[in-house]
């Protein structure tokens, strides 16, 4: 008789090691899925119950930031794409075909309300690149429904 014999595996066989641990670790991954998941959502949520003139403000912040510097002639293809990836609007254009200023970024279909408040909060960003609303110049001049032209300067 050989020593293997004597004594039975314990990792192996109902009610033993083996089937505990798999057990044990598949409610960890799982309790890790649904944490993740309940993450991704309260992101969701939170994005969602932004202002619509933080938003228009921030998208326009890390629109600008792929300049990367202050001394671009002309933007790339590339660039006005990763500059148009900021944008969670549907209906947004970015024209970079003139050469000063360089980028010209219209986010279409703005209400009257987001219209007011981001001709105050983002009329102007200054920074080593400068970003300056065009159209409408006020918020007197927003209407039911706007199309907003932002300047994005070096």
């Amino acid at each position: 008789m050989s020593i293997t014999t004597l004594f039975p595996d314990p990792l192996l066989g109902p009610g033993r090691l083996l089937p505990h641990l798999a057990r044990r670790t598949l409610r960890k991954v799982a309790l890790g899925g649904v944490l993740a998941l309940a993450l991704v959502g309260i992101g969701g949520l939170y994005l969602a119950s932004q202002q619509p003139e933080r938003v228009i403000r921030r998208e326009l912040l890390a629109a600008a930031g792929e300049f990367g510097s202050p001394l671009v002639p002309n933007p790339t293809a590339a660039m006005r794409q990763a500059m148009r990836r900021h944008f969670g609007e549907a209906d947004v254009d970015v024209d970079a075909n003139r050469s000063w200023p360089n980028v010209a970024v219209t986010i279409r279909g703005v209400d009257r309300e987001a219209c007011e408040a981001a001709a105050l909060t983002a009329r102007r960003i200054e920074g080593p690149i400068v970003v300056n609303l065009d159209a409408p110049r006020s918020p007197a001049d927003c209407r039911e429904t706007n199309d907003m032209t932002w300047w994005i300067m070096p």
